[in-house]
């Protein structure tokens, strides 16, 4: 085995999207669609420097990833790393990958002068939960696609 772990390319999106492939068919909260996949990936590949995709290669062969994006928090006083697709392929893990992935991260977030790091995870992935030492929180994500509102749930507002 020969890893190579490097910032992720455009070119590289088609490979990505086949790891949230698999990654949504382990989450209950999300389904794949390559074509959305694609779409948002797309995005990290603008111009901004606020996000980052960062890989794990073996011999030309995309087994790793994750994303990072940075966001604000009131609650840390400044920037903070949103982590959200953390992806080892079966046959990689157990070998440090996702470990030096999220180092990845944070080397690139305290470049960014982040604070901290947030990773959203299935509540039943508990390696992933335990990958360099993340801390459990009181506190659960919720979402909402924007026009998520209905006519009865907006005269509450």
């Amino acid at each position: 085995m020969k890893l190579i772990f490097r910032k992720a390319k455009e070119k590289d999106i088609d490979d990505l999207s086949r790891l949230l492939e698999a990654l949504f068919s382990i989450e209950t909260d999300f389904s794949a669609d390559l074509e959305k996949q694609k779409t948002g990936l797309a995005l990290f590949f603008s111009s901004h420097e606020e996000k980052a995709i960062f890989v794990a290669e073996n011999e030309g062969v995309l087994v790793g990833m994750v994303t990072s994006q940075l966001v604000i928090s009131t609650a840390a006083g400044g920037y903070s790393i949103l982590v959200e697709d953390l992806y080892v392929q079966d046959r990689f893990r157990h070998k440090g990958i996702g470990t030096s992935l999220v180092q990845m991260v944070q080397k690139w977030g305290k470049g960014k002068g982040a604070l901290r790091i947030q990773l959203l995870a299935d509540k039943r992935n508990k390696a992933a939960h335990r990958i360099l030492g993340f801390q459990a929180s009181r506190m659960y994500g919720l979402y909402m696609p924007l026009g998520g509102l209905t006519d009865e749930r907006r005269g509450q507002e």
